[in-house]
């Protein structure tokens, strides 16, 4: 009966062990995928900015072609 006993707490805890194990493998995958996509995202978010940076600056640009092209017409 001991044996018994014995055997299915071992089978228990080898499952345990084994799930465990499965766990902590999906962990780490999860927390290096996690960790590429806040790259991704950072470099997204640097091409943003940068995107912006050169919209305002085409709009700048834009701005002082209108108000040279105004005053040419003297508007």
């Amino acid at each position: 009966m001991d044996d018994k006993i014995i055997n299915t707490l071992t089978d228990k805890v080898n499952e345990l062990l084994e799930r465990y194990n499965e766990l902590c493998e999906a962990n780490e995958n999860l927390r290096n995928e996690l960790v590429s996509v806040r790259a991704q995202n950072e470099a997204r978010g640097n091409e943003i900015s940068r995107l912006e940076e050169a919209l305002r600056s085409k709009n700048l640009v834009s701005e002082d072609i209108t108000r040279k092209i105004e005053a040419v017409l003297g508007k």
